[in-house]
């Protein structure tokens, strides 16, 4: 059974002008536990909607949705009610976003506890021990009580990621998870993500515009004019333009 399941999705927004816009177009994917799959494209193909949909941030305009076989969206319109999805995403899913997000004037421990303050039982009482020994683990136990403003880009990077992570997610979903960093910290960053997603089983979906970052996913699509299609990057380091593969231009 797949982690994650998008059939047929569609994502649709009306215009000032009372046109339509048309974001993705039929997506098809399928995720697994313990799956690595990267998606690029260039900027306005509809990357981060398609990732919001797969975390279940957004819905789709049409087509279904499942997550371990629970149906999220079916195609005759049904949603699951916003209570129990607002707890299935808190529970199984962990965000990387580029720009961190994190609260400043709180310490990276506050940041990392933040989503164990809706958890229940020992993770609520244990929150903050939690939280450290994530830090812990990212390599910025000496910085438990920094706010982001003191700390470096590849430092706060790391924080978001333990914070995604503390709850031992199934589905991890980061977008440009490098865009903000320099070549050697987004390295750094990336082989920490692959890691964490290998030791806990988890499914990693990266939204990237990096040849090189999508280069360590074992499967590779690309996102064109809302349209979603599996790509060959081995052919791309053999010679391909980069442009090619991301739909990047000049």
């Amino acid at each position: 059974m797949s982690l994650v399941a998008l059939r047929g999705v569609t994502k649709h927004v009306r215009l000032p002008d009372d046109t339509r816009l048309d974001i993705l177009r039929g997506i098809d994917l399928e995720v697994g536990g313990g799956d690595h799959v990267a998606i690029v494209g260039r900027s306005g193909s509809g990357k981060s909607t398609l990732l919001n949909i797969l975390g279940m941030l957004d819905l789709p305009s049409s087509g279904s949705v499942e997550f371990r076989g629970r149906p999220i969206v079916q195609e005759s319109g049904r949603r699951m009610r916003r209570g129990a999805l607002d707890r299935l995403r808190g529970q199984e899913v962990g965000f990387v976003f580029q720009q961190f997000n994190l609260l400043p004037g709180r310490t990276a421990t506050d940041n990392v506890a933040m989503p164990l303050g809706y958890a229940t039982g020992r993770p609520f009482w244990r929150r903050r021990r939690l939280a450290e020994e994530m830090l812990d683990r990212v390599g910025l136990s000496h910085r438990l009580e920094s706010p982001p403003e003191q700390l470096s880009g590849g430092e706060q990077q790391r924080v978001a990621i333990a914070r995604a992570l503390v709850r031992r997610p199934a589905l991890i979903l980061a977008d440009e998870p490098t865009g903000a960093l320099d070549v050697d910290t987004g390295e750094a960053v990336m082989g920490l993500l692959d890691e964490i997603a290998s030791e806990t089983e988890a499914a990693l979906v990266t939204i990237t515009h990096d040849l090189h970052v999508a280069a360590r996913a074992r499967r590779h699509y690309r996102l064109d004019m809302g349209v979603l299609s599996e790509v060959d990057l081995d052919a791309a380091s053999r010679g391909t333009a980069l442009g090619a593969v991301t739909g990047a231009t000049e």
